[in-house]
């Protein structure tokens, strides 16, 4: 009679454990979407001239706003609010990612290969620094996204040249909420654009040498 009871229990425990299982829900996990800044026209020649004439440069760690050091995506609606975005994030730590993209550009533009960037040490006898100190790099109202900040020019490590930046690029609407790799792209132009600046005052620094 006690072993038909066990068995009863035993029964009804696994009834009752088999409908648990049964209600669990399914995952609702997404998986993010990790994105990189790119060079733009990165399929030009560098080796038609050069216009450092041999000088090498070196871009520095970029320094972030404490709030651009998330990896996830950052949106303004507001001068005093923000959104970071949790399915869309940064497939590289955006200082380096910014670093790079500004060195490969400097090098386009400027037609060298005499460059380094960080993470990465500089090469001997490097001649220029370049530091980057960037306030905002964030998509704001409008479909537009925004890079505000300054730029400074080393020569044997010491500050010669300084200068603010601020650009802001518009991006098709259709895409601005759901797939941000319009939104990524815009960015990488808006650094395309600080890089045109970065080579003239380059150029013009080391005319006047």
């Amino acid at each position: 009679m006690k072993s038909k009871a066990v068995s009863v229990i035993i029964f009804i425990t696994l009834i009752l454990f088999g409908a648990c299982v049964s209600v669990v829900p399914k995952s609702t996990h997404v998986e993010p979407t990790n994105y990189l800044l790119t060079p733009v026209d990165s399929n030009l020649s560098t080796s038609d001239s050069d216009f450092l004439n041999g000088t090498s440069f070196y871009v520095r760690q970029v320094e972030l706003a404490s709030y651009l050091e998330a990896s996830g995506l950052v949106s303004r609606s507001e001068s005093n609010k923000v959104v970071f975005s949790n399915l869309h994030r940064w497939g590289e730590p955006l200082d380096e990612g910014i670093a790079r993209v500004v060195a490969k550009n400097l090098s386009i533009v400027l037609g060298t290969l005499n460059y380094s960037a960080y993470p990465h040490r500089q090469k001997p006898q490097c001649d220029l620094d370049i530091g980057l100190h960037v306030e905002r790099f964030e998509q704001v109202s409008g479909a537009k996204v925004t890079l505000v900040g300054t730029w400074q020019l080393f020569h044997d490590n010491q500050q010669v040249y300084a200068e603010a930046l601020a650009e802001k690029i518009e991006f098709p609407s259709s895409a601005a909420d759901s797939d941000k790799t319009s939104q990524v792209t815009a960015l990488s132009h808006t650094l395309r654009k600080v890089s045109e600046r970065i080579a003239a005052g380059m150029v013009r620094r080391l005319e006047t040498e």
